[in-house]
């Protein structure tokens, strides 16, 4: 702080409020306004702008600014950031401070007079003088922080810009903080989406591939065995080639819910050693951040659900058929296939024909816009027709036999499902 009080002409009183605004930013992140104001003010400044762009720094994320109308200040989001000419000298200086454009870059004054920056934008706003640099970044943003003087306040000296330097770690501190509760609220959203979606127990992935955060039905499962514990991070399935299926499926879904190719999800069966496979489901989720927020994170997860045959889940055939208009009897067949029943043990359950269990399925499958009892049973048991909360699920007495994709033609008819380029119904 003493640094501060020699280099600026302000009491220490100043000083200390300013730190103070800082660390206040750091919960309330509507007070950087404030903070950048207080700074041009204790720093005898004309403006102040704090930018949060993308990893190379090419692109303004979010901003904050003061002492700068909007119409100029969108021009240099915009365009002029990248035509300033100390930018490519500064990504190559080393970052947690400011640099002076008087002292600390070789495009000296005269030059700086003679570029397009000047001379089309910064002239007008009488911006002559100014300190910047990259103050904080992570692997996917960097914070840049610029102060601008008028030709009559005069450059930034060493010492001055030494002083302003001495508050920048407190700043990088705040920022921080916001960083992560930036991070740790698209989380929740993340998992709060997963949740109300959703009604399956889930492992949250982040965008390496690995378990971000784990549902407490999911740590159950793993519990009771269902799946093999987790390994550095890793969702595991018992046969190495179910795992590898897995991991590319969860990069699939990242790819799209970065925004970049992939997949909108899919399933695999994960064979046990014993009893049923265990169907995963991987499904990309981007929870949306506010176009306002101030510390904008990366919302790219995928989640991985999972249903185990062994358990029933409590399927309500009356909200199933008002949410796709279904018939009774049609809700009744769709439900029983999301609970891995073959239709004859419907057909034998209601006294029908499988043949009129057929036509109800295929009825039930057109007015949900599938086309095979898989994704049939995916949509019900990740839709709210599905209560998959413990209390409301039961062991099954005995195992349900679901046939291996590699089974012949033949085992898959008597298992109830149709033959293969064929709709399941």
């Amino acid at each position: 702080m003493n640094e501060v009080v020699h280099a600026f002409p302000t009491g220490r009183q100043d000083a200390s409020q300013f730190i103070e605004q800082i660390y206040l930013a750091a919960a309330q992140p509507e007070r950087w306004q404030q903070v950048l104001h207080d700074l041009v003010s204790l720093t005898g400044s004309r403006s102040a702008r704090m930018l949060i762009l993308d990893d190379t720094a090419s692109t303004v994320l979010t901003s904050l600014k003061v002492n700068t109308d909007d119409s100029a200040h969108q021009r240099y989001v915009d365009y002029y950031v990248n035509t300033c000419p100390w930018r490519t000298e500064l990504a190559r200086k080393p970052g947690g401070q400011l640099y002076s454009t008087y002292l600390h870059f070789s495009c000296k004054q005269s030059s700086f007079y003679r570029t397009e920056f000047f001379n089309d934008w910064a002239r007008d706003l009488d911006i002559h003088h100014g300190v910047c640099g990259t103050i904080d970044e992570d692997a996917e943003q960097k914070v840049q922080l610029l102060i601008q003087r008028t030709r009559g306040q005069g450059p930034y000296t060493q010492q001055e810009t030494g002083a302003i330097n001495s508050l920048v770690p407190h700043i990088r501190r705040a920022l921080f903080i916001n960083r992560s509760i930036a991070e740790e609220q698209v989380k929740r959203d993340a998992i709060t989406q997963a949740m109300l979606r959703y009604r399956l127990p889930f492992f949250l992935m982040d965008q390496r591939g690995r378990i971000h955060w784990v549902s407490p039905d999911a740590e159950q499962l793993v519990r009771r065995g269902v799946l093999p514990a987790p390994r550095n991070g890793v969702l595991q399935c018992e046969s190495s080639l179910d795992s590898q299926r897995l991991q590319r499926l969860v990069r699939r879904c990242l790819g799209t819910a970065i925004g970049g190719t992939g997949g909108a999800g899919g399933e695999l069966l994960a064979h046990r050693s014993t009893g049923n496979p265990v169907r995963l489901i991987v499904m990309p989720l981007h929870p949306e951040m506010q176009p306002t927020a101030w510390m904008p994170r990366n919302g790219a997860f995928a989640a991985v659900f999972v249903h185990d045959p062994d358990m029933i889940p409590e399927i309500d055939q009356a909200e199933l058929a008002r949410l796709h208009d279904l018939t009774e009897a049609e809700a009744r067949v769709a439900a029983a296939v999301a609970r891995g029943e073959s239709l004859e043990s419907v057909a034998a359950a209601v006294g029908t024909s499988v043949h009129t269990v057929r036509a109800q399925l295929k009825a039930a499958m057109r007015k949900t816009g599938t086309r095979r009892q898989a994704a049939l049973a995916r949509q019900i048991l990740l839709g709210p027709a599905c209560r998959m909360e413990p209390a409301a699920m039961q062991l099954r007495s005995e195992p349900v036999q679901v046939a291996h994709p590699r089974q012949d033609t033949a085992v898959r008819r008597r298992a109830g499902h149709a033959g293969p380029g064929k709709p399941d119904a």
